[in-house]
């Protein structure tokens, strides 16, 4: 089973609702786990993102930000940031993660990009050498404070995104009730 970590900047908005909608979709054939970078600890998920979840889910409802630690990155098979910066302020801190820390809209792009097959985890690496380089042009837009129509765009896109990592890492959605 893969390890899949979101990583935002509070760890309040986009990472997870990624989190949480990865395990809706995906259920027990992935690992789904949050944080931020620089992240604050014990904040409950943003309300503007959480009422957006299609389900009352407990995993949103019990939610506490939570800040990356080394501890988070040597547990996690791919770490997929939300934005550019998160990207390199990981890398700053830890160098060593580079091989599985990547943009998460960039990474679902070089899943399309290949015919990966195998274990989620040995796709990790066949992806890395399609995908176009990380940049701000993959980054999924903070909709903190920016109102319904911000936080219904982000929402969207990841539902998008997520339904299309779990899809391209092998994994078969399921069925809703």
């Amino acid at each position: 089973m893969i390890r899949v970590t979101f990583v935002c900047t509070a760890n309040i908005s986009r990472s997870p609702y990624a989190q949480v909608r990865m395990s809706e979709i995906f259920g027990d054939q992935v690992r789904a786990a949050s944080a931020g970078i620089p992240g604050t600890a014990g904040r409950p998920m943003d309300p503007a993102m959480e009422v957006l979840l299609p389900y009352e889910d407990d995993e949103a409802l019990s939610h506490r930000s939570r800040p990356l630690t080394s501890e988070i990155l040597d547990t996690s098979d791919l770490v997929l940031t939300m934005e550019f910066a998160h990207h390199m302020r990981i890398l700053d801190r830890w160098p060593d993660a580079a091989r599985r820390v990547f943009g998460l809209a960039q990474y679902v792009d070089g899943l399309e990009r290949v015919a990966a097959s195998g274990a989620a985890e040995a796709r990790i690496d066949e992806v890395r050498s399609a995908m176009i380089p990380n940049s701000m042009m993959w980054d999924v837009e903070d909709p903190y404070r920016r109102g319904p129509r911000a936080a219904q765009a982000c929402a969207t896109q990841l539902d998008d995104l997520v339904l299309r990592l779990g899809i391209g890492l092998g994994y078969e959605p399921i069925p809703e009730d």
